[in-house]
């Protein structure tokens, strides 16, 4: 059963979903869900003990100083070529994303930067990353089609359909990795809507797009990602629990991207009604990585800082001070990828150059046990009306909802009035106005100019979590109650 972060003092375990094994029998792809991390005829009980205390390190940050040691002792070259003779022994109708890999495009296989990666991702268990490498090809197949899965992960490319899904901003990567290197992906609940126009898949695409955008860390790639889950403002039918299924299944099997933990954070009451009895279904590890945070502001900040994910580091919806401008970051990340700064491959020509050793050329020797390619890499367009389709999105699809039950005329007056159900601080509805006149404007210098007064704000000795304004209320308290407010009029004024 998984344990929330609120009661023991040893675990704060939580986990993401988990399916079983699957056969894709429509396209003949095997996915193997259930292969042994651990190899071996070791006693049980020191088998689960020894899993115990390596989920307890993937899900408190304490694993990255013992990878380091493995690293230092692995002979790189020698597990990339074991892997490549393990690929080889994997039985063709195992292996289909594999072989249409290599008669679309053999540059995208027969790079043993990319395999590095899956070897990272499986403590250099050559079996272990080949099974996965496995895995993570048949599952773009089928996810991204003939059409697309050969091609760059870069939203002119790859996602050039899904621009909708990707506007919505429903998975977002924070700025800083947490106090260990991980990446943290932050997924908010309530800004998932299919019923703005698109389909599961194209949602899951996303999330494989923000993946492959975190890989091109190198120290993301040694000690993986965890998930921080906001569900506070969604509503039950915003809770998609397919769709959940289909992002944690392809994190934990197929991603080369160590899947450490997941955090849920301020869940409301629709999500602790149907939470448990979904979490029972799954399998003990994953449910000891799942970590579930209630409870007052401070008392998950304190919680998550356990975690080695501090205040500074999070967004202002969980509790943090780091203000998420998704649109921006997009639009940046699109000048990145036209002018080639990124390549939008899993992995770059010079990652590993030291690790390899300069015996890349020896180890494309082997490649050709897999298959002989027949095919050329095919030529893709489309990418310049992709441009514009995202730039339409971005415009109404980050604010837009499900219509309203009654048909309604939605009017955008050009000065939004700030407003609330009850009987309202003055002051805060003076800082709303001003945020929504200037969006750049801080959080902080919003509500000072709108009348709040923080005494020890500028004692750089005293924590910004805990300074207090003049009526005793936490900083980050007036931030939150100021995000949601101008997230409301926001929505009141697009109409939704």
């Amino acid at each position: 059963m998984y344990r929330s972060g609120c009661h023991d003092n040893n675990k704060y375990f939580i986990t993401a979903p988990h399916q079983g094994r699957q056969q894709q029998q429509s396209t003949n792809i095997n996915i193997s869900m259930n292969d042994s991390w651990m190899a071996g005829s070791q006693p049980a009980a020191a088998t689960q003990q020894q899993n115990d205390d390596r989920i307890a390190a993937d899900v408190f940050g304490t694993h990255a100083k013992e990878f380091e040691v493995l690293l230092d002792n692995t002979n790189i070259n020698a597990a990339l070529e074991q892997m490549i003779n393990e690929l080889a022994a994997i039985p063709e109708p195992e292996k289909v994303g594999v072989t249409q890999a290599l008669r679309v495009n053999p540059q995208v296989i027969n790079d043993t930067h990319m395999m590095t990666i899956f070897l990272y991702s499986t403590n250099f268990s050559a079996p272990d990353a080949a099974r996965k490498f496995v895995r993570y090809w048949n599952a773009r197949y089928k996810l991204f089609g003939p059409d697309k899965f050969c091609l760059p992960m870069t939203v002119r490319d790859a996602l050039k359909d899904d621009s909708l899904a990707l506007s919505r901003g429903y998975v977002q990567l924070l700025p800083e990795s947490d106090t260990v290197g991980r990446a943290v992906c932050y997924i908010d609940w309530s800004n998932h809507a299919p019923s703005v126009g698109y389909s599961e898949d194209s949602m899951h695409r996303v999330f494989w797009y923000m993946m492959h955008v975190a890989m091109e860390d190198p120290d993301v790639i040694k000690f993986g990602v965890v998930l921080l889950l906001y569900p506070q403002e969604a509503r039950l039918d915003q809770f998609d629990h397919s769709l959940w299924n289909s992002i944690a299944t392809s994190l934990k099997e197929c991603m080369p991207l160590p899947w450490r933990s997941t955090h849920i954070v301020h869940p409301n009451r629709f999500f602790s009604i149907i939470h448990p009895v979904f979490m029972s279904s799954l399998p003990k590890e994953t449910q000891d990585r799942v970590v579930v945070h209630s409870g007052t502001k401070m008392k998950v900040l304190a919680n998550l800082l356990r975690y080695s994910l501090p205040w500074d580091r999070l967004p202002a919806e969980a509790g943090g001070c780091v203000e998420l401008d998704f649109k921006t970051w997009l639009s940046e990340r699109m000048m990145k990828e036209s002018s080639g700064l990124v390549a939008g491959h899993v992995s770059s020509s010079t990652l590993f150059d030291d690790t390899l050793g300069g015996e890349d050329s020896a180890m494309m020797g082997l490649l050709p046990q897999l298959m002989h390619p027949d095919q050329k890499m095919k030529s893709n367009g489309g990418g310049d009306q992709f441009l514009v389709n995202l730039s339409s999105s971005l415009s109404t699809a980050t604010t837009q909802k499900p219509p309203p039950a009654k048909a309604s005329v939605a009017k955008g007056p050009k000065n939004i009035v700030v407003k609330s159900g009850r009987k309202s601080d003055p002051r805060m509805d003076r800082a709303v106005k001003l945020k929504l006149e200037n969006p750049s404007l801080p959080l902080l210098d919003a509500l000072r100019e709108g009348g709040f007064v923080f005494p020890a704000c500028n004692e750089s000795t005293t924590p910004q979590y805990c300074v207090v304004d003049s009526d005793n209320v936490k900083i980050t308290q007036r931030k939150n109650q100021l995000l949601r407010r101008v997230r409301t009029a926001k929505k009141k004024a697009g109409g939704g």
